[in-house]
C-alpha cells in the first residue's frame, strides 16, 4: 500500500472546513495540521481533531512534513500561502479565484514551474453534473456553433454583509464572477477577447462596505460569439437559499438551459420556504459529498498519479485575466480588451 499523503488547511472558515472535512474522509490522506491567524478558529478546528495548529505557515512549513496545502484564506490574501508553500516544494490547491490580480497569479504559477509542484484551482463548478451536461451539449456537432450565452450567480445580501470580513475588498466579479468566466471557457471551449462591464454601488455603500452590488459583464469571444455574466450579492434576506444560478446557451441548433435554484428539493415551513441545492455539499453521518467535494478529492488523484488536474492554474489566470479587465472597463465605462500573454 502507497503512503498517505499528509495534507495541511490554511484558513478554517466556511470553505476551509469543507477541505478539512474532505481530507478527514479521504483514505489516501493524513491530515496534519490547520493554521489560520483567527487564533480562536483554528484552535476549535484544531481541538476537535486531535491535530496541530499553527498561526504561522512558515512554522507549519518548517515543524510538519506535508505534501500538499489547501489554501482555503479569504480570496484576497491567497498570493502568500501560496507562495510559501510552493516554495517549500508543496502541491497547493487553492480556492476560487487563484489570486485576486494577473501579476498575483503569475508570480504563482512562475514558482510553480520553477519548484516543479502542481497547483490547482478549486472551480467546483467544473464537476457540477448540470454544468457537465450543459458542455457535453454545447460540444456535440449536431448542436452547431454557439450563438450566445447567459450565466448569473446571485448571493444573498448577508453573504457580504454578514458573512465575510474582506468583502470591502472584493467584489461580485472576484467572488462570483470567477466562477462564471471560468465557465465560459469550459464549457465554450473559446477565450474571451473582450470585456464591456456596467454596475452600481448603492445597497453595500448605505452599510459602509465600498464594493459593487451588482455588475453585468458582456463577454465578446475570439469566435465572435457573445455571452452575457450577470453577478451580484444583494438578493433580499427572504430568497430562499444563500445563492441563485442560471444558464443559458443558444447554438445553431440547439437551445440549452440550466437552473440551479431548483434542483429537486422543496422545504416548506409555518414562514420560510427553502430550495437547498443538495448536490453541491451534502453531509451524511458527517461525511462530505457533492460536487463541492469532488474537487478536493479529484486533486488528491492528480497528485498521487501525476496526472493533469481538471482546473490547472492557468485556468485560473485565465478567469483572473478576465475579472481584472471587467473592473477595468468598470472604471473606465468602455469595452477593454484582453490583454492575453
Amino acid at each position: 500500500m502507497m503512503n498517505k499523503l499528509k495534507v495541511a488547511v490554511v484558513g478554517t472558515g466556511i470553505y476551509g472546513k469543507h477541505h478539512i472535512n474532505a481530507y478527514l474522509h479521504n483514505p489516501d490522506v493524513e491530515l496534519v495540521a490547520v493554521c489560520d491567524n483567527n487564533i480562536e478558529r483554528c484552535h476549535a478546528a484544531a481541538d476537535e481533531l486531535g491535530i496541530a495548529r499553527y498561526a504561522s505557515l512558515s512554522t507549519l512549513l518548517d515543524e510538519q512534513q506535508v505534501d500538499i496545502i489547501s489554501v482555503a484564506t479569504s480570496d484576497p490574501f491567497h498570493k502568500e500561502p501560496a507562495l510559501q508553500a510552493i516554495a517549500h516544494g508543496k502541491h497547493v490547491l487553492i480556492e476560487k479565484p487563484l489570486a485576486t490580480s494577473v501579476a498575483d497569479c503569475e508570480a504563482i504559477i512562475a514558482a510553480a514551474r520553477e519548484h516543479e509542484v502542481t497547483v490547482g484551482v478549486d472551480f467546483h463548478k467544473r464537476w457540477d453534473p448540470a454544468a457537465i451536461r450543459v458542455r457535453m451539449e454545447v460540444q456535440k456537432a449536431e448542436s452547431g456553433r454557439i450563438l450566445r450565452g447567459y450565466i448569473n450567480m446571485d448571493d444573498v445580501i448577508a453573504v457580504p454583509s454578514e458573512w465575510l470580513a474582506w468583502s470591502a475588498h472584493s467584489s461580485p466579479v472576484w467572488f462570483l464572477g470567477s466562477h462564471c468566466f471560468d465557465m465560459v471557457r469550459y464549457i465554450s471551449g473559446q477565450e474571451v477577447k473582450s470585456v464591456y462591464a456596467v454596475g452600481q454601488k448603492r445597497l453595500l455603500a448605505s452599510k459602509g462596505l465600498d464594493t459593487w452590488d451588482r455588475v453585468q459583464s458582456t463577454l465578446l469571444m475570439e469566435d465572435g460569439s457573445s455571452w452575457v455574466i450577470e453577478n451580484s450579492w444583494v438578493l433580499p434576506a427572504a430568497f430562499p437559499k444563500d445563492n441563485d444560478g442560471r444558464m443559458a446557451v443558444l447554438c445553431d441548433n440547439a437551445w440549452i438551459r440550466s437552473d440551479s435554484q431548483n434542483r429537486g428539493l422543496e422545504i416548506f415551513g409555518q414562514q420560510t420556504v427553502k430550495t437547498p441545492n443538495s448536490y453541491f455539499i451534502t453531509y451524511r453521518d458527517g461525511v462530505a459529498s457533492g460536487f463541492g467535494i469532488d474537487p478536493i478529492n479529484d486533486f488528491i488523484k492528480a497528485v498521487k498519479s501525476n496526472t493533469p488536474y481538471a482546473a490547472s492554474a492557468d485556468d485560473g489566470l485565465q478567469a483572473s485575466r478576465i475579472c481584472e479587465t471587467a473592473h477595468k472597463s468598470l472604471l473606465s465605462g468602455q469595452a477593454e480588451l484582453l490583454g492575453l500573454c
